[in-house]
């Protein structure tokens, strides 16, 4: 089934390419293409354009055979090659050679494929052009030839590669003076990959031309150059444990595929360094360190089309901030012929920092309110792990206050956050006095963490006091309990004392009225009795 779309699709590239081919004029009647897709390789045509005498230009004594004299029919195939510097951004399978005509215009379509997991941005694609017919076949009549992909997607995002295709579109007008033959066009490829970063490479085809006698041949063709270059790439990798801890050992297993259908390639070497990291200047070293002191791999052979599993056993620093950490691999190799290549690649893993934070003691002032009074509640959180906190929010809620919110924000690793909360009585606490303080925060992924720490608070229903003195003045809302209870006991005391001074007056002054009316008395007695004596 696949092949037959991969064959569905050539077929209406080439109708594409031949039709403009047909409007400009340029077709013969015995002018043919044929495609040989590579099934299963990385993304890319051969195409082949046989030596035919029928094949003629524009007159009848030019012979397409004898502009590509001196070569077989084997070596245009080299010339339908369309590579790539780069193992994930290619020429997809779509991809046919171009036929062009001196003088006419024609279209040249680059089919483009992401062989990447992820998505890549950004994507510039410029023409190498040049002044030179040597080497540009083309007019150079526009302003500016870039063309712009604002989305390559991955695997993850489309399994199927036929449907990652997307084709670059130039119309160009083939010169009056081109030589017959092959001639190789370049493009500079730009594009932002899944770490953000800017990568640059280059992706070569060819296209055929066909000019008059009098102007020569070109090959095209570089004749110290290699046709087929065998490509190892990293098609996966899995981690044990599945999430990477800060200061933890993991095993990283990494799949390994060699790209090409006829070339084995041999004698393997392949080193792998992660990036240095870390907030401890004292230890710059990498973030992933091999726990045997090696971080080489050896691997004699992988057959053409065929994959290896590698494993290595890393330390991930202790230091490391929460994010994906990359692991280049550079790898060194030689083909069949003993033919030296290089090759890079690299894998992002993610590291996991737990989060920690501890809080000091609550703060409660009052810790005893009224209902509708208000009591300030103050404590700080410190984050005590390596990996920051953001949207650190403080709630309580409890039948006994009105509900608050406090936000405190992002805290870095080891920093200070500080809460205080004015806190509402609205019904008697029913209970021990304990509300419920929830402390929540996020981690780099936006995962929600909640830690319920308890405060002490009681809330009690308001009583108007009445001592018996008119005239007392209430006592003003919101007054502190113990200074208000400390007035009532004063008020109190005072109240006895002037009890206790006003009932001695009072007795001692009833007592000496008391003795002067018996003096009186006795006085009088006393007259009379003179007065009986004196008759």
């Amino acid at each position: 089934m696949r092949m037959k779309m991969r064959e569905k699709f050539l077929r209406i590239a080439l109708g594409t390419v031949m039709t403009a081919v047909i409007v400009s004029g340029g077709l013969t009647g015995n002018t043919r293409a044929y495609a040989e897709v590579e099934h299963g390789s990385s993304p890319g045509v051969l195409i082949k354009t046989p030596n035919d005498s029928s094949d003629s230009g524009s007159s009848g004594s030019q012979d397409s055979g004898s502009s590509d004299s001196g070569s077989s029919s084997d070596s245009s195939g080299q010339y339908g090659s369309a590579t790539s510097t780069n193992p994930y951004i290619v020429p997809a399978a779509t991809w046919v050679t171009p036929v062009a005509t001196h003088g006419e215009a024609l279209y040249v379509v680059l089919p483009l494929v992401n062989m990447f997991e992820y998505n890549v941005h950004n994507v510039i694609v410029t023409p190498e052009l040049s002044t030179s017919t040597d080497e540009f076949p083309f007019e150079i009549d526009a302003t500016g030839f870039t063309q712009k992909i604002d989305t390559l997607v991955g695997e993850k995002e489309q399994p199927d590669r036929n449907k990652r295709v997307q084709n670059c579109v130039w119309t160009f007008r083939t010169r009056d003076n081109v030589k017959s033959g092959y001639y190789k066009l370049s493009y500079q490829v730009t594009y932002t990959d899944p770490l953000n970063e800017v990568q640059t490479c280059t992706i070569s085809t060819y296209v055929k031309t066909v000019g008059l006698p009098k102007y020569g041949t070109t090959d095209g063709y570089e004749k110290d150059s290699k046709l087929s270059t065998p490509r190892v790439i990293v098609t996966g990798f899995k981690t044990e444990p599945a999430e990477v801890q800060a200061g933890e050992k993991f095993l990283l297993t990494l799949t390994m595929k060699n790209t090409s259908k006829r070339t084995a390639v041999d004698n393997m070497e392949l080193d792998l360094t992660g990036i240095v990291a870390g907030k401890d200047e004292a230890s710059s070293y990498a973030a992933f360190l091999p726990t045997s002191g090696a971080n080489s791999f050896y691997v004699n052979s992988i057959p053409a089309g065929g994959e290896t599993e590698l494993s290595m056993e890393f330390t991930a620093k202790a230091d490391l901030e929460q994010k994906p950490y990359v692991m280049d691999i550079k790898m060194n190799y030689e083909d069949d012929e003993a033919n030296p290549y290089e090759g890079e690649a690299n894998v992002s893993i993610p590291v996991h920092q737990p989060a920690r934070f501890d809080t000091s003691s609550p703060t409660v002032e009052p810790s005893s309110i009224n209902v509708g009074e208000q009591s300030d509640v103050m404590f700080s959180i410190y984050n005590t792990g390596k990996t920051k906190l953001y949207n650190v929010t403080v709630s309580m809620n409890d039948p006994s206050i009105d509900p608050c919110l406090a936000f405190v924000g992002a805290i870095d690793s080891g920093n200070t956050g500080n809460v205080d909360v004015m806190v509402t009585g609205v019904a008697p606490t029913e209970g021990d006095g304990t509300i419920p303080c929830v402390i929540s925060y996020e981690d780099e992924a936006g995962n929600v963490t909640q830690t319920t720490k308890e405060i002490n608070l009681f809330v009690t229903e308001y009583m108007e006091e009445d001592y018996g003195f008119e005239g007392e003045e209430e006592e003003q809302e919101g007054m502190n309990p113990t200074v208000r209870n400390l007035i009532i006991a004063a008020a109190g005391i005072i109240a006895l004392i002037v009890f206790l001074v006003v009932f001695f007056k009072i007795r001692k002054k009833r007592k000496k009225a008391k003795e002067e009316a018996e003096l009186r008395e006795l006085a009088e007695e006393t007259a009379e009795d003179e007065k009986n004596d004196n008759h």
